[in-house]
């Protein structure tokens, strides 16, 4: 996977655009489980990412913790609209949710959107990988 890291987004005139566009900040929080959200996955890399005028921008990268969650995850978005009226769109931003774990399914991805000044919990079940090895066709 060939990333830009924020450091270099930040270097380009993309950056000021999109800054503009999100002058504001939402917060994610991960949270990565199995069995129906009864046994939280520790240490499951979490890639947070948008494309960006054909750059893929890692915004962050990290670790779930001992109960399979990162929180305050802080991303841009756009301005909260305070003027919203019922049938208005609220406005956001879309970031790819990755998460990569040894022993489960290899890669989970999620589209995630961001709304200013508030919070969103993305759940990721992760499911084991079943080792083939040693079982016949007829499954035993």
């Amino acid at each position: 996977m060939n990333l830009t890291t924020l450091e270099e987004f930040k270097q380009t005139e993309s950056y000021e655009q999109f800054i503009k566009e999100n002058p504001s900040t939402g917060r994610l929080k991960v949270e990565v489980f199995t069995a129906y959200r009864a046994i939280p996955i520790p240490d499951t890399e979490i890639l947070v990412t948008k494309d960006i005028d054909g750059k893929k921008v890692l915004f962050f990268r990290g670790k779930t913790d001992s109960s399979g969650m990162i929180s305050n995850i802080t991303l841009p978005s756009p301005a909260q609209n305070t003027n919203y009226k019922p049938g208005d769109d609220p406005q956001y931003t879309m970031y790819d949710v990755t998460a990569i774990h040894e022993g489960f399914e290899r890669i989970k991805k999620y589209d995630v959107a961001i709304f200013g000044d508030t919070g969103v919990i993305q759940y990721i079940k992760m499911i084991p990988e079943i080792d083939m090895k040693g079982i016949d066709q007829n499954g035993s």
